[in-house]
């Protein structure tokens, strides 16, 4: 595995840490380091971040900061909020169609909170308008229909080889 491949869950978790909500769980830091450990990734932030307590939220914020530091030039963190919001949609996008993620969790965590209010061009904008359409979907019929799903995870693999890629 090449070293960029072996610090992608870093650089998830470190993405996740911008929006404030300083990564979910210090587990998803810790699995990061693992992930990065099995990948051939090997410093001594690393193996302390991966042998981390559930409850040293603390440690795990510092030794995320000194990784961030280390690894920078082959992180390639964006530096722009509609940079990260847009790497956090496609990591988002990518779970959908993997199956790791809801169909409606995906749509309202990009047509909300990573989709700009004020940027009618974005490209994430038709994401927040299939939202629109499964919430009234949802009340009267009281689900999604497979034909609107489809749409959305055609509509996730246009963004991914397109604006997003």
């Amino acid at each position: 595995m090449e070293r960029d491949e072996a610090l992608e869950p870093l650089r998830r978790v470190l993405l996740e840490r911008d929006l404030g909500g300083y990564p979910g769980t210090v587990s998803a830091a810790v699995e990061a380091a693992r992930a990065a450990l099995a990948g051939g990734a090997d410093t001594l932030s690393l193996w302390e971040l991966g042998a981390l307590s559930e409850s040293d939220a603390l440690e795990a914020h510092r030794l995320l900061a000194e990784l961030e530091q280390e690894f920078w030039p082959v992180l390639r963190l964006p530096t722009t909020v509609e940079g990260r919001d847009r790497a956090l949609a496609r990591y988002c996008l990518r779970d959908l169609l993997d199956g790791r993620l809801d169909p409606l969790l995906a749509a309202e965590r990009i047509g909300f909170e990573l989709c700009p209010v004020d940027d009618p061009g974005s490209p994430l904008r038709p994401v927040r308008g299939w939202l629109y359409r499964a919430e009234d979907q949802q009340e009267c019929c009281g689900g999604l229909t497979k034909d609107l799903v489809a749409e959305l995870h055609d509509l996730a693999a246009q963004l991914l080889a397109g604006p997003l890629s």
